[in-house]
């Protein structure tokens, strides 16, 4: 059963409070009422409700003083609130209450479309908070997991290695500092995923852009990835166009795009799933928003993977996310890669597109401006 939205109604006319309750709950809401400012607190603190509609003019204590206890306090401060007042014109009060922390406010005799219009919209982001706030939880568990396990394992491997356990098998301390070697790269990786959306949020990350070869970059990106196309089973196929001409771009942030599209394409596609590459020349009119009409290179990464879902589709290059899909075959990651891809794209003035269907396989195109 969905959990309904609860909502503090405070006002010491009784008329007003059965008004607002039949209001609110005919709309899908659950009331909880209260008469003063007092009781606005003590109910707020035991509530917890998620939005609070707070009358200006109450006896002992109005809502200017409610609504500062209620800012003081650390588990309230972040409810907000709507005030009702029954003047308009009062622009000193309305003042007052914004300074104070209001979220709206609005005026007696209450307009029934524009109070629910105004609770909906406050509700839609008290919700997109939280479930940002779940999912930086989430991520930031994830993250203390996969930098604290692969430590433990260089750890053991190092302390092996001093306490004298390979002193008779050179050939197993090699081994063991290899596999020692390849975990500290990925987690030098994480970290270099986390430091790149950080400076491309910031608008810090400087582009090397100088004339390059599309197509060479797209090369050296699938002969990286080759082997571990080739130890699941995969078959990695590189369609190049080679009428594209050099143009100006960062090389290595388009080989790093590349890579990410290439690493996911092959982390979910099954044993003896295909994963193709291809470039080619692009004509866009006007009809794509943020793109020039005009010739751009592009760049397909086709699977025949699990796909994702369209509930995911709007979502997967929002930061820390992982679609269901990859959470139901346990294949864990930062969510931070498309992120990465999407951004470096659109610093290069480009855009990347997503097609995809659950079963059938995914296609990622990046397009980047080639005149």
């Amino acid at each position: 059963m969905e959990n309904r939205q609860r909502i503090l109604v405070v006002d010491d006319a009784p008329d007003n409070l059965i008004l607002l309750e039949k209001l609110l709950k005919r709309n899908g809401f659950d009331v909880i009422n209260a008469a003063s400012g007092k009781e606005c607190i003590a109910k707020s603190q035991a509530e917890n409700p998620d939005l609070i509609i707070l009358d200006v003019a109450m006896p002992d204590m109005n809502g200017f003083e409610t609504l500062k206890h209620i800012r003081e306090n650390e588990l309230t401060r972040s409810i907000p609130v709507i005030f009702l007042t029954a003047n308009l014109k009062d622009a000193k009060s309305i003042e007052e209450g914004l300074s104070l922390g209001a979220d709206e406010y609005l005026t007696k005799p209450i307009n029934q479309d524009e109070l629910l219009a105004r609770v909906r919209s406050l509700l839609r982001a008290v919700m997109a908070e939280r479930e940002l706030e779940q999912v930086k939880s989430d991520f930031q568990s994830m993250l203390v997991h996969d930098l604290r396990s692969p430590l433990s394992s260089i750890m053991g491997v190092l302390e092996l290695a001093v306490n004298g356990e390979f002193d008779s098998d050179p050939q197993a301390l090699k081994d063991f500092l290899r596999s020692a070697y390849d975990t500290a790269s990925k987690m030098l990786e994480l970290i270099n995923n986390i430091l790149d959306v950080a400076k491309l949020e910031a608008g810090k990350l400087q582009l090397n852009k100088q004339p390059n070869d599309l197509n060479s970059v797209v090369a050296t990106a699938a002969a990286r990835l080759k082997v571990l196309a080739k130890e699941k089973g995969i078959n990695l196929l590189v369609q190049a166009d080679s009428s594209i001409p050099f143009f100006e771009f960062d090389a290595g942030k388009i080989e790093q795009v590349v890579i990410n599209l290439l690493s996911n394409a092959i982390k979910f596609t099954s044993h003896d799933g295909t994963v193709i590459i291809r470039t080619y020349v692009k004509h866009f009119g006007e009809e794509v928003p943020g793109l020039s009409a005009g010739d751009y290179a592009a760049v397909d990464v086709e699977d025949t993977g699990i796909g994702i879902s369209k509930d995911d589709l709007s979502s997967i290059f929002e930061r820390y996310r992982q679609g269901k899909s990859a959470v139901s075959i346990a294949q864990k990651g930062t969510g931070l890669g498309l992120t990465i891809v999407k951004r470096i794209v659109e610093s290069h003035g480009g855009k990347v597109f997503v097609q995809s269907e659950l079963g059938k396989g995914t296609k990622f195109t990046f397009v980047l401006p080639a005149l």
